[in-house]
């Protein structure tokens, strides 16, 4: 039963970190709309800004197909490796404590637990399977 709640846990973590990229990026027309507050502020700059945060918005997508593809491989073979998300649990769980700790901003607290219930839930993912496969 455990293997199943985990496995279930593990998709929806993922789903969520996939569907986040689309959260991250609606915000870029708030960001726009900052920059126009300061006409001074250099184009160029602006520019970049609105590529890299397009850029993370890319990663976020990526790091849940990352994810989602990881569950998809877990269900069929009993040990189909798990370096990638556990680099994106342990980056998720790290920006999140980190972000809160500079910036006291409490939202930051969904990255840390993100990428908790990640490492957490790939556990018992990683034993192979009973029925012999």
């Amino acid at each position: 039963m455990l293997p199943r709640i985990a496995s279930w846990v593990f998709l929806a973590t993922g789903v969520i970190i996939g569907l986040g990229a689309f959260g991250h990026d609606s915000n870029a027309t708030k960001l726009a709309v900052e920059f126009a507050k300061f006409p001074a502020f250099d184009a160029k700059t602006q520019s970049v800004v609105m590529a890299v945060w397009h850029f993370c918005s890319g990663c976020m997508l990526t790091f849940g197909l990352v994810c989602v593809w990881t569950w998809w491989r877990a269900r069929r073979d009993p040990s189909p490796g798990f370096f990638a998300t556990d680099v994106i649990g342990v980056f998720y769980a790290a920006a999140g404590l980190l972000t809160v700790w500079f910036t006291g901003i409490a939202f930051f607290w969904l990255f840390f637990g993100l990428g908790a219930a990640l490492l957490v839930s790939s556990l018992p993912l990683r034993v192979g399977r009973s029925d012999g496969r």
